[in-house]
């Protein structure tokens, strides 16, 4: 994709976000935006190293109540093998309210094939804890 369509598709893509009423969510401060993505990161190395137990630490309270630590490895294996098995990731656009983010992340699976995703994080004393992950769906425009 052309640099000037990526923009246009990632304005587009965030729009959104950056609405009025869209929970005051704004672009990262630099700080905040390297903790955001230090948690992402830091899962990501855990299911690299298969340590599933490491990486759901960083799932918020809410996923645990729900989840518990076995059927986290059996939901994201199956739910989300880009992620349980990813070679690499690359942080896209970052938003928060000072109480909850939202960070694109392009994941790179071991197969090379690479995914799009949305990582939802909420504020829990002075960490941030993933909420949610979800897949976003590749848009391409053919002229």
């Amino acid at each position: 994709m052309k640099p000037r369509r990526l923009l246009l598709f990632a304005l587009l893509l965030c729009w959104p976000l950056l609405a009025p009423g869209a929970d005051g969510l704004i672009p990262s401060a630099m700080k905040t935006k390297d903790q955001l993505h230090a948690v992402i990161s830091s899962q990501l190395a855990a299911f690299r190293a298969g340590d599933y137990a490491a990486a759901y630490v960083f799932a918020d309270d809410a996923i645990k109540l729900q989840v518990a630590p076995e059927q986290f490895e059996v939901m994201v294996r199956r739910g989300y093998p880009a992620i349980a098995q990813s070679a690499s990731a690359t942080f896209g656009l970052t938003f928060d309210n000072g109480d909850e983010a939202v960070v694109n992340v392009r994941v790179v699976g071991v197969d090379q094939q690479a995914v799009t995703y949305q990582y939802l994080l909420r504020r829990s004393g002075e960490v941030w804890r993933i909420t949610g992950v979800v897949l976003l769906k590749e848009q391409t425009t053919e002229v």
